[in-house]
């Protein structure tokens, strides 16, 4: 019994170390198996990142230097023609500020902005459609200039004007969109500046530049153009100073009444020229100062030269020079004071300036009376209204004087103007004067009283 326990103990043993052996052999292959692959998995992210390595450069990190320190060197260059580039926006806004009607205004604005540029185009807002009102450099550049008055863009034709529209700032791109439109191509950088009249966005102003102009554009000498143009057009029917005493040059005379010749000393709302040595000489064509009107006229002095159509002005000690001069010539009786004196640069000669019946200056009257003030403005607000007539209905116009047919074609717009001029001013002054319809016929029919149609 013994034996044979002993060789049940050996096949156990036995047993047991050939099964312990198979799960040592088992282990050991089990762990080659996850050398090798952890080995293949190595290997491989160790190739990606030699990859990664190899397609990393410095050279486009060096040119990236290199232009960087370009342009911070040419833009240097700018900053010395800082004083330059303020003259011709300064000369700019001169031009523009000399108009003494929105016509005139905005055409000063297109001739001014080729200058920052190659081509302008104003493009006026009429309801949601943008139309075209007048081009320039559109010739020159291998257009026509009359194409910009056929331009009309409907809301989502040109997705810079909606810009324009909806959000009210200015958009700058390449322009080839709008220039196309226009009759023209070419054009390699364009800016769109909206223009706000009475609080709100009534126009585009478009400018392009081509190639060969390129160093000329400068969109924000135009931005700065176009919204001082706003305010002008603004201020137009109040402003009396033209030109602005803020914009002459140092020691040079506004030149708005230069031929009148009053005297700096006065406090009237027009630019004067500098004083000249007392006393003056009298000079034919030139009125006297304004004097207070309870004061007579002083005598002419003894040791004036032979008689001139106007007195001599009288010396500072004897009258002081009124306060309210007015730019606008009061509608009085001239006939009665010597030769009509000459018309300030702010009022346009009109076919309408004839004296209402009834209104007269009286003899030794100098300073404007309250009744001529209230003229002068009358007659600046008929102006204004008429004029925003006409510059939103060109074509309409140009028809109208042809077929003799202006108030039917204009009834509308006549009419509310009509409306606003007899809301504003006084009715002693509608009563003794009709200047509303007196800009009706100068400046729609053209001095054709015809044309009107009535």
């Amino acid at each position: 019994m013994a034996l044979r326990g002993d060789e049940v103990a050996t096949s156990i043993d036995k047993h047991v170390r050939e099964t312990i052996e198979k799960l040592v052999g088992e282990m050991r292959s089990s762990i080659e198996d996850v050398r090798e692959a952890v080995d293949q998995q190595l290997r491989a992210a160790l190739q990606s990142m030699q990859a990664d390595v190899n397609s990393v450069s410095v050279l486009p990190h060096v040119q990236k230097s290199i232009t960087d320190l370009e342009r911070s060197l040419t833009g240097a260059a700018p900053t010395a023609r800082t004083t330059a580039d303020a003259g011709r926006v300064k000369r700019a806004v001169q031009a523009v500020e000399h108009g003494t009607s929105q016509v005139d205004i905005l055409n000063a604005l297109l001739e001014q902005s080729v200058q920052f540029g190659s081509r302008a185009a104003l493009l006026i807002l009429r309801g949601e459609t943008f139309s075209g009102w007048k081009g320039t450099g559109f010739s020159s550049h291998g257009g026509n200039d009359e194409n910009v008055k056929r331009f009309n863009a409907a809301p989502g034709l040109i997705p810079e004007l909606d810009r324009v529209l909806r959000y009210e700032h200015v958009v700058i791109w390449d322009g080839n969109n709008l220039s196309s439109r226009l009759g023209v191509s070419g054009s390699v950088r364009a800016i769109l500046v909206p223009m706000v009249i009475k609080d709100k966005v009534a126009a585009a102003m478009y400018v392009d530049v081509v190639e060969d102009d390129l160093g000329n554009f400068d969109p924000t000498s135009i931005e700065l153009l176009v919204f001082t143009t706003g305010l002008l057009v603004d201020t137009l029917a109040i402003r009396k100073k033209i030109p602005s005493p803020s914009l002459s040059e140092a020691g040079e005379s506004t030149g708005a009444v230069s031929a009148s010749g009053l005297p700096k000393t006065s406090e009237a709302t027009v630019a004067f020229e500098p004083p000249s040595p007392p006393p003056p000489p009298p000079r034919p064509a030139a009125p006297p100062p304004p004097r207070p009107a309870a004061v007579p006229p002083p005598p002419k002095p003894a040791a004036a030269p032979p008689p001139a159509p106007r007195p001599a002005p009288a010396p500072a000690a004897a009258a002081k020079p009124s306060a309210f001069a007015t730019t606008a010539m009061p509608a009085f009786d001239l006939g009665k004071s010597g030769p009509m004196p000459a018309i300030p640069s702010e009022d346009r000669p009109s076919t309408q300036f004839v004296p209402p019946a009834g209104i007269s200056r009286p003899a030794g009257a100098g300073a404007p009376t309250d009744a001529s003030k209230k003229h002068d403005e009358a007659r600046r607000f008929a102006r204004l209204l008429v004029s925003e007539i006409k510059l939103y209905n060109e074509g309409k116009v140009e028809q109208g004087r042809k077929n003799k047919d202006l108030y039917e074609r204009l009834k509308e717009d006549i009419d509310r103007s009509r409306q606003m001029y007899d809301e504003r001013i006084p009715e002693d002054v509608r009563k003794s004067s009709n200047y509303f319809y007196d800009e009706l016929v100068r400046i729609l029919a053209d001095g054709d009283t015809t044309a009107l149609g009535l």
